[in-house]
């Protein structure tokens, strides 16, 4: 997508204003950038490496990207539990893989997502430029170190684009300003932009109606509606093409499926540690602890500073919807918390922005004293984060000599797998059954009241998880265990496979017939 001229003067214009700074603020903006690569950088090189085996997620986005240029329709022709615009945006490295290998052509990805973490780290510091040069810088040091922002920016997972486009279209409208000046053009781009967050996650909806409502109620109803429409446009045309293949298994899958969800046991302590940034002050065993409810207090503070700006409500607004819509999420996995990052972290920087123009009235030397006691207080916050060590290594070249003459398909219950030892693309040129998220399925299948039991006690999953691994002439169980998405039985029934060879936790094995009846596999129904 082009931007439009006065998009793009927005742009330069912004830019401008930060090379009218001294030079220290701006080489600490280009400073935030760089820190924010490395947050994402350095904790994977110290375990998995850009080769490591992910979060289970971004194998399922990187194998439906790689089935899509292959010629294949997510929802028409695989699950997929997710709108399409992850799958667009990991076409191009999709096609890389011709020229580099999966591995590769992952990596490179990766590696991109990373520098998307970093630039979300500056637009964050731009999009509170307005509210002072100081609260900005100290704005984006803290999501460049913000562990929610880290994990969602370290591999292709789906929260990085949304909240790429979701920055992007605050920082097009000027939306901490009072909007005057601000051209048609750029309501129409960022709209357009604001779009693609539905496309990549439904959630992204909230964003969608938030920032069009704020727009709205302080601008104007045509300037909200411009924005409203744009994104609407911009979701049609990334999802529309999919619709009309498959409309009713796409509304299934990513509409009916994501609400359908058994609801987990509600851990409250570690869905707010997670949502704060703290869980790396607890690994192992969330709690609440000091640094929880001084974290929660200067939360409170902060947001009360935005409802109380006629400015700064709108991040009010983008905060209190995003933290309900996790509060109510039935399930709850880490990378969630990423999708909160840039609300929470615009409103504690505007909250400094007020408080340190309140203290200026003051004392003089009281902005640069509280200042650095913020960026302090940030770096402290961030310490765990340099033994932080993310992925899981995987002997993918081991494996992949062990694979390389099996004359069939692989098949797998981690995507991953396939991808690490370059074996996805050979997969689909054999016509191999293609399942890009065998325990996505457990959602999606017709499984009666057995949907409303734990995976391991779904009688149609175990079935078609075994349907599955028996299709292929070798199956890497990377995994599911006794109780562990398997239940017992075909725990058991898997383990008894013969072996190829086996690397840890990883088992090559040969499937074979049947061993237990359909009623057997998940043991009693109740």
């Amino acid at each position: 997508m082009n931007a439009s001229p006065s998009s793009r003067s927005t742009l330069s214009s912004s830019v401008h204003r930060l090379a009218s700074w001294p030079w220290l603020p701006t080489a600490a903006l280009a400073g935030v950038f760089f820190v924010a690569f490395a947050a994402r950088l350095i904790p994977i090189l110290r375990r998995g490496g850009l080769h490591e085996m992910g979060n289970y997620d971004d194998g399922v986005h990187y194998a439906a990207a790689m089935g899509l240029v292959h010629g294949l329709l997510p929802y028409r022709d695989f699950l997929l539990l997710h709108p399409p615009g992850i799958v667009l945006l990991l076409a191009p490295f999709a096609w890389l893989a011709d020229v580099l290998g999966e591995p590769n052509a992952l990596a490179v990805a990766r590696l991109c997502w990373m520098a998307l973490g970093a630039l979300n780290a500056v637009l964050c510091a731009l999009v509170l430029l307005p509210q002072g040069r100081r609260a900005a810088v100290i704005a984006g040091l803290l999501y460049a170190l913000f562990f929610g922002g880290i994990y969602i920016e370290h591999t292709v997972l789906l929260e990085a684009p949304a909240t790429t486009v979701l920055l992007l279209a605050l920082v097009l409208t000027r939306a901490l300003g009072s909007g005057e000046g601000v051209p048609t053009a750029n309501y129409i781009a960022a709209g357009l932009l604001l779009g693609l967050s539905p496309a990549v996650k439904i959630w992204g909806v909230v964003a969608v109606a938030v920032v069009a409502g704020g727009l709205a109620w302080r601008r104007g109803r045509r300037r909200g509606l411009t924005v409203l429409l744009s994104a609407t446009a911009s979701c049609t045309i990334a999802c529309l093409p999919f619709f009309l293949a498959a409309p009713r298994a796409m509304w299934q899958m990513v509409v009916a499926d994501q609400l359908g969800r058994r609801r987990d046991p509600l851990n409250l302590v570690e869905r707010v540690d997670d949502m704060l940034g703290l869980s790396l002050w607890t690994t192992g065993q969330p709690r609440l602890h000091l640094g929880t409810a001084l974290m929660i207090i200067l939360v409170l503070a902060s947001l009360l500073s935005c409802v109380l700006s006629v400015e700064l409500r709108l991040l009010a607004a983008l905060l209190i919807t995003h933290v309900s819509l996790l509060a109510v999420t039935p399930v709850w996995f880490q990378h969630y918390s990423g999708l909160l990052a840039a609300p929470l972290v615009l409103v504690l920087g505007a909250g400094l922005a007020v408080a340190i123009d309140k203290v200026g009235t003051v004392r003089p030397w009281l902005p640069a004293a509280l200042a650095s006691l913020a960026t302090v207080a940030v770096l402290v916050s961030a310490l765990p984060i340099t033994q932080l060590r993310l992925g899981r290594t995987f002997p993918s070249q081991a494996a992949a000599a062990i694979l390389a003459d099996v004359p069939g398909c692989i098949v797998t219950d981690f995507p991953m797998t396939l991808i690490q030892t370059n074996l996805l693309r050979r997969n689909l040129e054999r016509g191999c059954r293609f399942e890009v998220d065998l325990g996505g399925a457990s959602y999606d299948l017709d499984a009666g009241a057995d949907k409303e039991k734990p995976r391991h006690r779904n009688r149609v999953w175990q079935r078609y998880a075994l349907d599955y691994l028996r299709s292929g002439d070798a199956a890497i169980i990377a995994k599911f265990t006794s109780n562990v998405g398997f239940s017992h039985k075909t725990a058991k029934e898997v383990h008894g496979w013969p072996e190829l060879d086996r690397f840890g936790r990883y088992r090559i094995v040969v499937p074979q017939p049947k061993q237990w009846s359909n009623d057997q596999l998940a043991g009693p129904a109740n």
